[in-house]
Parts: C-alpha cells; structure tokens; sequence
C-alpha cells in the first residue's frame, strides 16, 4: 500500500492526476435522457466486434501468407492444422458480419432518434465515415482467402468504376495494381486492411467518442431549446450512465459474444475452391451488405449504378446539413421518418432481388427460376412417362 501511495504521489506532482480523474468520474456520472434504452449500447458492441477482429486477425496474421500461391493454401492451413485455428477463422469473419450490421443499426438509431441534429453534425459525420471504413474492412477482407467466390466477386467490383467517365479507369487501376485482379491487388488489399484502415478507424472512431462523451446523449427536445442539465435529466427519469447504462451494455456485450461464438460454430463460412482466373464460377454474389449495390447494376446504366452509392453516400455524410427542421423527437419528423423508411426499404428490396437472382425455389408446390434481376419464372414440369 506505501509503495503505490509514493507511485501515486510521484505522478500527482508529474500530471494533473487529480483533476484527469476527476474529471472521468464526471463524465461517468453523467445522467442519460430517460429514452436511453438497449439501442443505446450499439456503439460499444461496434467496439467490442472491432476488438475481437483486431485480435482474432493478429493470431491469423501469424500463418497468413498474403500472395497469390500461398494465401490459399496458408488459410487452409489455418483452418485444418492450427489448434482452433477453424475457431479463430469463423469468429473473424462472423464478428465483421455482425460489425457491420451493428453499425449500420447505430446510424439507423441516430436517424431515428434526430441524434445527428444541431449541436451534433461532426458527431454524424465522423458516424457516417465509420460506417465506409467498416464496409472497407469487408471488401478488402473478402479477397484475402483467395479462393473462386472472393477473386471473381473482386473482379466484377473492381471492373465497375470503369465505366465511370474520365476518373474510372484511374480508380479502377488504383484499386487493382494493375489492368487485372492479381498479386498486386492482393497485397494492396491486405496493406489497406491490417494497416490502413484500421488506424483510420482507431483514429475517426476516437474522435467520435471524445465528442459523444464531451457531448452526451442528444435529448428529444428541439435544437431551439436548451438541453437539460444532469439535474433536469435525473428528474425527467434518466439514470446516471455508470452504473446504470454500463450494466446494460454489459448486458448486451454478453449476448452479442454469446451470438457471434454460437454462429461461428454452428454457421461456418466454407472455403471455396483456390482461385481460377480462366473459370468463372455460375451466380458470382458478394457478402449481403454489398448485394443492393451489386443488384442495381443489373437494371441501371452502369455509369450510373456506381455513381449512385457514392451519392447516397455524399447524401447521408451531408444529412445534419440539409435537414433544417428544429425537431428531433421521431413522431415529429413524419415526412424524414417517411423518406428514410422508403430508402430503407429500396435498399432492403434490392439485397432481396440480389439474394434470390440466379436460382431456384419451390413456392406452393411449383418451382420458379429467378433470373438475374430476380423476377421468377416458372420452370416446367416434366411429366414422367406413366408405365
């Protein structure tokens, strides 16, 4: 006990130790809005599938061997030979899955709630920058394998940009290392995913939470009318965010951790054959987050189907900017609530088309084939011969 009395001590008369802590047990104590509820512990379960990449991916970095005749083979050697080494793969992959979907359900949730209303834009923004790097982790990720599916889904989403005029060619080069999908684009890829991105999200997502905590949790009143004091929380029903929201989060996190292990055991990703750059494989698909884009070039222009996302994009990154209503509280906002429940269900409708595109099912006792743009047909009964 003297000894860490004298350690503490000398850092007090170094750091302002003092008031550094006292100020966190301010933070920590802070009351959140009454409306707080579980929805509010999607941005730690971000963090916490983040950490379990960051991990599971360092311990797959010791075998992984990222060129074009090693990367197959070392995966399925991580997946055969290592002890748990299956285990570490599947919860990798499960745990970016779920990121995604959780981040984009935290965005949802702030759309919702109006959290990304006056005095929170860069709030959103940062929000919205998170969600591309999460969604560069995916595309960078899927081609690491190197098996058939990762390498000609690469190909027809690294072909797309050259249809956009003048910068298309450039970006498309830029992505790929080269005029084709090869060893270059493989280990620009992996640079940008165990490198690149992740200090870019380290960097965007600590700010974001230094002006989540700097700002608190946005109440539902109107960006016209003072935000209450920890004092008017308290008595409008809100509880202070440690313990309170801590437990719930706990809660959460421990669900969350309970789904991914669950899904990595029961639900694994298989590899697919090593990749062929001269058979390409029948209904080339990407991971579900990336079908609705993949889908809409089928019926646009392409031109026009790539440049659409990165304007949805521009669209929700300048969302605080362009809606100017002081309102926050959701049955205040019909006619956002309305626009962003049409876009949701464009999108929703879109990854549908694209899952079902190129196959076939039995629906009432008649088969149907959905052709590319996902509208069935019915497949013709052959009548065996009756003896």
């Amino acid at each position: 006990m003297k000894t860490i009395l004298q350690i503490s001590q000398w850092l007090s008369d170094r750091y302002p130790i003092h008031s550094i802590w006292a100020s966190i047990q301010r933070h920590i104590r802070n009351p959140v809005p009454a409306h707080t509820n579980f929805l509010f512990t999607l941005g730690s379960l971000a963090m916490l599938l983040f950490g379990i990449q960051v991990i599971t991916g360092v311990l797959m970095m010791v075998y992984y061997k990222p060129s074009v005749r090693e990367a197959y083979t070392s995966v399925l050697y991580i997946t055969e030979e290592v002890p748990f080494g299956w285990l570490i793969r599947q919860t990798h992959s499960w745990a970016a899955n779920l990121m995604v979907l959780v981040v984009f359900l935290h965005m949802l949730k702030t759309f919702v709630y109006g959290g990304y209303k006056k005095p929170r834009e860069m709030t959103w923004v940062l929000g919205v920058m998170l969600l591309g790097i999460v969604m560069g982790f995916g595309f960078t990720g899927y081609l690491l394998p190197w098996d058939q599916l990762a390498f000609w889904t690469t190909t027809v989403a690294t072909e797309a940009p050259d249809s956009l005029p003048f910068v298309g060619p450039l970006i498309a080069d830029l992505i790929r290392g080269g005029p084709e999908v090869g060893e270059a684009t493989l280990g620009r890829f992996f640079v940008a995913h165990v490198v690149l991105l992740p200090v870019a999200l380290i960097a965007v997502m600590g700010l974001h939470l230094l002006l989540v905590r700097f700002q608190g949790t946005s109440p539902l009143l109107r960006t016209d009318e003072p935000e209450p004091d920890s004092e008017s929380k308290l008595k409008a029903g809100g509880k202070p965010f440690f313990p309170n929201h801590v437990i719930k989060e706990g809660i959460a996190s421990y669900l969350i951790a309970g789904i991914l292990l669950s899904l990595a055991i029961l639900a694994p990703f298989q590899l697919g054959e090593p990749a062929n750059p001269f058979e390409t494989p029948v209904g080339i698909k990407p991971e579900w987050y990336f079908l609705p884009m993949f889908q809409l070039l089928k019926y646009l222009p392409e031109p026009v189907a790539v440049a659409l996302p990165g304007i949805f994009g521009l669209i929700l990154l300048l969302l605080p900017f362009l809606d100017r209503s002081q309102e926050r509280h959701p049955r205040n906002r019909p006619v956002c609530l309305g626009i962003g429940a049409a876009m949701l269900m464009v999108i929703l409708a879109l990854g549908i088309l694209g899952q079902v595109s190129e196959t076939e099912m039995k629906i009432f006792d008649r088969t149907y084939r959905f052709d590319s743009k996902g509208i069935p047909h019915p497949v013709q009964q052959v009548e065996e011969p009756k003896p």
